[in-house]
């Protein structure tokens, strides 16, 4: 039987097997499908290159938080499998439902927000309903309502 290994984009300890790939002639092996995926995406965050360390062997953690506004609220047993569904995603570290509004706290260094919004899809079609659509809408409205946020205009500081 082989040694265990570490995944190593959530630090979690693995069979070598499991997951496993071969990238620059060097195994690597991964608790899930969604940590590969991560990997795969931005290799050298896990990995550094010789004589320099990654972020993640830094022990760096990108925390991201998203608010996603929903055009009605989600009923308490469909609040309650959002929130279960993405707090079992990897890096997802906090899902907040109220009403309307749902904030996701997450570690880009373990998540994407593209994998959170597949997951987000998802959720939609086990609830029914139209809710992928409407899940999907509060996603995408999320990015427009930052650029938006970035445009406008604000009070400028006038030192005292």
């Amino acid at each position: 039987m082989s040694a265990p290994v570490t995944d190593p984009v959530c630090g979690m300890v693995v069979d070598p097997h499991q997951n496993e790939l071969l990238y620059l002639e060097m195994h690597f092996a991964f608790c899930s499908q969604q940590c590969r995926e991560r990997f795969l995406a931005h290799p050298h965050l896990y990995i550094g290159y010789p004589g320099c360390k990654a972020p993640k062997q830094e022990g760096v953690v990108d925390i991201k938080r998203r608010r996603l506004h929903l055009a009605e609220p989600l009923h308490a047993v469909g609040a309650a499998m959002v929130a279960d569904d993405l707090l079992a995603m990897r890096g997802v570290r906090n899902v907040d439902v109220q009403g309307e509004r749902v904030e996701i706290t997450y570690d880009l260094l373990e998540v994407s927000a593209e994998q959170i919004e597949k997951e987000l899809m998802r959720i939609g079609v086990k609830l029914g309903e139209g809710w992928p659509e409407r899940l999907r809408r509060a996603f995408v409205h999320y990015a427009e309502e930052c650029e938006l946020g970035n445009l406008e205009v604000g009070e400028k500081h006038v030192p005292t």
